[in-house]
């Protein structure tokens, strides 16, 4: 029978047979359940990706070479775990062989995706043009949808990852987060809204399709944004959406265009150039009918002011839906209002924040008392009962003093906002010690620098801390502060990996959120005082509407260490002379193609850290980069920016230590002015680029940066190679070289950096082999290795790394180690679980 499907018809006999195998033998054989497990997955993911793959090779000329191709795999597939069914557990050698085995046919049936479905489309690209119209598939979504199956074996386990730059068929978007999901991470152990969560959902299923908005109403703090994100994960709304769930943050006056780029963005597609808003919403409605399953769409966080961009996502699709949450109430839609906890809920989410085991141990008239201070806010009852887990009572009465002197059953915005400042004021009695507990509420009023809603990468923040609380480089101090913060309910942090935590440190945190109600807690703390004497200045300027102090003080210079300055993509107005001589730390927000950087920089002669961040979905061109006389600048952060206009500066910035290119445009430029940067930047110790998907290789001219002692270059998915050079890095402590999902080799000269103690080559699926002569990085602490298909063996040499302590790896990968931890008995391994989210693959 297998010989008949070969050059037959359809996949779906092929598959149906291996995904009944890896079901028959994974219910039975406890060996290597796992792996049926996640193979299992794979399958069920990827069949539409090779429907889609064969029915476009069918709709062009009928040539099916690949598909036949990858039949036979799947019936070798097929003959693998049945073969695995055999093998006993009491032989492990041969469950890591085959392991191994299982692991690589995971592997391969994504690959081929990437391999065999985009050469098809290359090939046929002329053919796929023509009939375009015919199939009802367009060109760039097949290119996307190969794009990011190459890049989920390197997604994390939140679940994002980074979208391919290369040139397509078509003007877009090829720098942001594709299939990037802003839906909130929920406990499964959720207080009080098992009636609510209920109750929601019957209201969702029953909305007529007229009607087709529903709104989630209740007070900040509440808990609509959590309800709502429990809604889209439980199973029945699942079975109804599938993968079609957009949840989407509308910030205060939020332009359609950019709601309708983050659902392409989101479902894993190039984003287009929209040229108006009825532009935008005409290709979201072309869009969403080429999808044949129901449809929800989440805004969450809507303003008053944005109903009509509501009524404006009305489109008239079938079994289309949209789930609003708002503090405001909208008359003309659905509404169910969320209300605050029960008392009885409150109490005990409370106890859960404040007591070891949720069982008090102060006074019960003081628990109560604190509480009903709480009004029934979730948000409030857990920072507040955090920031007293572990106080004495003297404490507790304090805080009731604090707390307003009425007790609070029908609480308002400003109450909820008085329950938490107590909480902030309380930041320098948190857990940490000596001179980081003085720092802690510092440096929780710097999130504020941040646009609201923004996820905030953890590099950002790190070098305004070192700078100005003089915090250690390699941010063992700031991983502290995140997770003090995050135990006490002020941030959530989104980890890559729970099971490495410890050992990968900073290294392990993607980004940092905080409740937009902290946010303006912040800002409402730092604007107490009168402009001029504010240590920290956060200003949002919609349109060119500035603030008015802004033309009053423009003869006065201003006190400021820290300013941030949020524009919009409406910003075009020409900056205007303010002078802030003792700011430090600059944080620039913007959202237009080019952005004029304001020319009252240069007169910055304190400014130490410059974060430059482009919210738009296209690489932003800078004007005006001139910093050279900025002798004290160390740091720049640079978030999806057209490198180009930074060489073309000739930058000569002698103090420089620290430069980061996350999502930016590498181009052309960063190797034709490497041969500049030792001269422009002779003090650089530290080098990141993360998400340049245009980054091929790293010229050989930047080796010549001999102080560097961290180069970290992660999710470059067109990297294919370092420079032999690289040994000439004899500085370099730490080499980060994660997901670099086409690196195939490291250069041999890397033996020669005997002062490296950190190395991550993990997913860096591609590579096949570890230098032999790896005994030379005398130095080394940390390995980070795994997800490599081709690592079957490690080179004896790692037997003698005396100072190896740490070695981060998958399951197949730490096989291979144990019997180098035979030598080396200090060695301690930690098996991180495979987290692979193939979500992006459905296609409709």
């Amino acid at each position: 029978m297998a010989a008949a499907l070969v050059g037959g018809a359809a996949l779906g006999p092929v598959f149906d047979l291996l995904l009944k195998s890896v079901i028959d033998v994974g219910i039975h054989i406890a060996t290597f359940r796992s792996k049926f497990l996640s193979l299992k997955q794979t399958l069920t993911d990827i069949k539409p990706v090779f429907d889609d793959i064969e029915r476009l090779s069918k709709a062009l000329d009928g040539r099916d070479e690949e598909i036949d191709m990858f039949k036979k795999q799947l019936m070798k597939g097929e003959e693998l775990v049945l073969k695995c069914s055999k093998i006993k557990r009491c032989d492990p050698l041969k469950k890591w062989s085959y392991s191994r085995k299982l692991t690589k046919l995971d592997n391969s049936l994504v690959k081929f995706c990437q391999i065999h479905g985009l050469i098809q489309v290359v090939r046929d690209s002329k053919q796929i043009l023509v009939k375009v119209n015919e199939n009802g598939k367009k060109l760039e979504e097949i290119h996307s949808m190969m794009r990011n199956v190459s890049l989920m074996r390197s997604g994390s386990s939140i679940g994002f990852t980074n979208s391919s730059g290369s040139s397509g068929w078509m003007n877009g978007s090829s720098f942001g987060f594709s299939g990037l999901s802003n839906m909130p991470q929920v406990s499964d152990s959720m207080v009080g809204f098992e009636v609510p969560l209920h109750e929601l959902k019957q209201k969702l299923k029953l909305l007529q399709e007229k009607d087709q908005v529903l709104v989630l109403s209740a007070p900040p703090g509440c808990g609509k944004t959590t309800l709502a994100a429990k809604l889209c994960q439980e199973d029945d709304i699942k079975a109804i959406y599938s993968d079609n769930i957009f949840f989407v943050t509308v910030t205060k006056k939020q332009k359609i265009k950019c709601i309708v780029g983050e659902i392409f963005e989101k479902k894993g597609y190039r984003v287009p150039e929209f040229d108006t808003e009825d532009d935008a919403i005409c290709q979201l409605n072309n869009f969403l009918r080429g999808i044949t399953q129901p449809i929800l769409l989440v805004l969450d966080d809507v303003w008053s002011e944005s109903e009509l961009i509501i009524d404006h996502l009305k489109l008239q699709i079938p079994d289309f839906k949209i789930l609003v949450t708002s503090r405001f109430v909208f008359p003309k839609f659905d509404t169910y209002k969320l209300k605050g906890l029960s008392e009885k809920d409150a109490k005990h989410l409370f106890c859960t924040s404040a007591f070891k085991d949720g069982i008090p141990d102060v006074r019960l008239d003081l628990v109560d008392k604190v509480v009903r201070s709480c009004g029934g806010f979730p948000l409030a009852l857990r920072v507040v009962g955090r920031s007293l887990c572990g106080q004495s009572e003297v404490i507790w009465l304090n805080r009731v003093m604090m707390q307003s002197k009425r007790q609070i059953f029908f609480p308002t915005e400003n109450d909820l906002l008085r329950s938490l400042q107590t909480s902030i004021d309380a930041l320098d009695k948190g857990a940490l010690h000596s001179r980081e507990t003085t720092i802690l509420r510092d440096c929780y009023l710097d999130l504020g620098s941040f646009p609201e809603d923004q996820r905030i990468h953890p590099a950002a923040l790190l070098d305004m801390w070192v700078e100005r609380y003089n915090l250690d480089e390699d941010g063992i101090t700031a991983m502290a502060i995140f997770l003090e913060l995050s135990s006490q309910n002020l941030v959530n942090l989104a980890l890559a990996r729970q099971d490495a935590r410890a050992v990968l440190g900073l290294h392990n945190l993607h980004y940092i959120q905080q409740h937009d109600m902290l946010r303006e807690l912040v800002i409402h703390r730092c604007d107490e005082k009168p402009v001029e004497e504010r240590m920290r200045i956060y200003i949002n300027i919609k349109g060119n509407d500035f603030p008015r102090w802004w033309f009053e003080q423009r003869l006065q210079p201003l006190q400021a260490e820290v300013l941030s300055i949020v524009t919009d993509e409406d910003f075009s107005c020409n900056w205007h002379g303010v002078r802030f001589p003792k700011v430090e730390v600059l944080v620039l927000n913007f959202e237009t193609r080019t952005y004029n950087l304001p020319p009252f920089i240069e007169q910055m002669s304190q400014l130490k850290t410059l974060v430059v961040t482009n919210n738009g979905f296209f690489p932003a061109n800078l004007n005006n980069f001139q910093l050279c006389s900025l002798l004290n600048l160390k740091r720049i952060n640079l978030e999806r920016i057209s490198v180009t206009s930074i060489f073309t500066a000739n930058l000569q910035l002698p103090n420089l230590r620290k430069i980061s290119l996350n999502m930016c445009e590498i181009g052309e430029a960063f190797e034709n002015s490497a041969a500049k940067m030792p001269y422009m930047w002779p003090k650089l110790v530290e080098m990141n680029i993360e998400y340049c998907s245009d980054l091929t290789k790293v010229p050989a001219e930047t080796c010549d940066l001999v102080d560097l002692k961290r180069l970290s270059i992660c999710y470059c998915h067109e990297l294919v190679a370092l420079p032999e050079e690289l040994g000439r890095l004899t500085n370099l402590e730490v080499l980060r070289l994660h997901s670099c999902t086409n690196l195939a080799e490291l250069p041999k000269s890397i033996v020669k950096l005997n002062k490296l103690k950190f190395l991550d080559v993990y997913d860096c699926v591609a590579m096949d082999n570890l230098p032999l002569e790896m005994d030379q990085l005398c130095s080394l602490q940390t390995l980070c290795m795994g997800s490599s298909l081709g690592i079957d063996k490690l080179p004896d040499s790692l037997q003698k790394l005396v100072k190896l302590e740490d070695v981060v790896c998958d399951e197949e990968t730490a096989y291979l180690w144990e019997s180098v931890k035979e030598h080396l008995k200090n060695l301690r391994i930690t098996v991180m679980e495979e987290h692979i989210n193939l979500n992006l693959l459905h296609r409709s």
